[in-house]
């Protein structure tokens, strides 16, 4: 009975929050917002099924590519012998250090691509990649390390760091601060099944030569789908992001398309600082990490392309599943419990006072669990990386994997903070996008130096230490911010 009388006093009270307001909803058909705007928040979703598929291509040749160096250095590519060991992983760390040292300068180059027109940015990335799928398969070929090598160097200008900044640049204009979370999180886990799925398809195939082939044809595909059936996507203004209207040297700093425009915004920011800094600790030890557990396992166990490839199958497919119930179960759980909670401590107040109270409490949540999730999952890799010393048997690596990969949804929730606390949004994805290139670039020196010159197992510890670091910068952003 009260509720009932409750409503009709809302009805009646021309004041009321519950009465209809007169202004006109920006998405209302009455109302003559800029339309490009409203057509960018519907495109951002065509672009979803990139992730999943450039996803299977580069993981159809992840494992392949370890195996072929094997195969053009190694008289038996299964069992390298003592003095083609060295050769090997000294040439699996050099030939990431040239990709990971090419695509820092690729991010700082393409940055206005992928703020002004993302779609030319990933068209170059698809071709860069299928370059590269040639040039290795030539260098297998005619058994020459140097030009499978060289197939780096389009690889480079098309690493999954730029991939995933160029795509976040996309997401980014879907307006809604609370949805890019899930679009990057969605993204990730589509990437994670593509991953995840490719590896078992591959070890179908006669020969591991195919796995080229197979993956030149979906990047092909991909390139024929993104120029024909996705719409243009329109730059979007800072004024898309929300209110910023607070002034800030950093603003001062992104004005321009400067490459150095990022690095400076990030010396003004300092809480994108250090959330940058834990990103660059965090792909520091994770770049290398999978080809050093490759190398390690074909090296002590005889691992081949096959057993390579049900490594990254667990992995990707162990984080799909992780980054699909942090985004879409759990939130769906809080959503629900939240509603009930809103409607229990105010059974007299009207829905639109239920539905901000719900708004803000998942607003917060979004905020906050993103940064419990990064260090959750990076506290889980630190731990179990040392484990890989004490391992007698084969199965042992298949579960430490599955623990390890865990911590690879760390990137997307460090992104999705960084941008929820970001004055500039392109700027900060850019730093972040620079400073995860450059983990990459120092991780093939310092984890494929350590694997190939000093000790098999040392790298592991020094990855954990590594992770470790990149959780105490973590922190150090959480308590640095405005």
């Amino acid at each position: 009975m009260y509720l009932g009388t409750e409503r009709q006093r809302c009805m009646i009270d021309h004041a009321d929050p519950c009465a209809p307001t007169s202004k006109v909803s920006p998405t209302s058909p009455h109302s003559t917002p800029p339309q490009n705007k409203v057509t960018t928040k519907e495109r951002v979703y065509y672009v979803l099924p990139i992730a999943f598929i450039a996803a299977f291509a580069i993981s159809a040749t992840s494992a392949s590519t370890v195996y072929a160096y094997a195969s053009i250095l190694c008289t038996d590519p299964t069992h390298c012998e003592d003095n083609e060991r060295n050769r090997y992983a000294g040439a699996v760390a050099i030939a990431t250090t040239l990709s990971n040292s090419i695509s820092i300068v690729a991010i700082c180059l393409l940055r206005q691509w992928a703020e002004t027109n993302p779609k030319l940015g990933l068209c170059l990335w698809l071709i860069c990649r299928g370059l590269s799928v040639i040039v290795l398969s030539v260098g297998v070929i005619f058994h020459n390390i140097y030009i499978a090598i060289a197939g780096r160097i389009f690889e480079g200008l098309a690493t999954d760091n730029i991939l995933h900044y160029t795509l976040a640049a996309v997401y980014v204009r879907a307006g809604d601060e609370s949805r890019f979370p899930r679009l990057m999180g969605t993204s990730l886990a589509l990437y994670m099944i593509g991953m995840s799925i490719s590896p078992a398809l591959v070890t179908l195939l006669p020969h591991f030569l195919f796995s080229f082939l197979l993956a030149f044809t979906l990047l092909g595909s991909s390139l024929f789908y993104l120029l024909a059936f996705v719409p243009g996507l329109t730059p979007v203004t800072e004024s898309d992001y929300g209110d910023h209207s607070e002034s800030h040297r950093g603003r001062d700093a992104v004005g321009s398309f400067s490459i150095f425009t990022p690095i400076r915004y990030l010396v003004y920011e300092p809480t994108a600082l250090f959330a940058s800094l834990a990103i660059f600790f965090y792909n520091t030890a994770q770049a290398y990490l999978f080809p050093a557990i490759m190398v390690y396992a074909t090296l002590k166990f005889g691992f081949t392309s096959v057993e390579n490839s049900y490594i990254v199958s667990i992995a990707a497919g162990t984080s799909s599943i992780c980054l699909f119930t942090v985004f879409y179960i759990i939130p769906w759980l809080h959503v629900v419990l939240s509603l009930l909670g809103a409607v229990g401590t105010a059974g007299n107040t009207c829905n639109a006072d239920v539905e901000a109270t719900v708004k803000t409490r998942s607003t917060a949540y979004m905020f906050y669990s993103n940064m419990f999730y990064a260090v959750l999952s990076m506290s889980i890799q630190a731990v179990t990386l040392p484990a890989f010393l004490v391992i007698k048997t084969e199965w042992h690596i298949y579960v430490l994997i599955i623990l390890v990969a865990l911590g690879l949804a760390a990137p997307s929730f460090i992104k999705s903070y960084t941008v929820a606390i970001a004055s500039s949004k392109d700027s900060a994805l850019a730093g972040l996008a620079i400073m995860e290139s450059l983990g990459g670039l120092f991780s093939s020196i310092i984890l494929g130096v350590i694997q190939s010159s000093i000790s098999q197992n040392s790298v592991f510890i020094v990855a954990s230490m590594l992770v470790g670091a990149a959780i105490l910068c973590l922190a150090g952003s959480y308590f640095t911010r405005r």
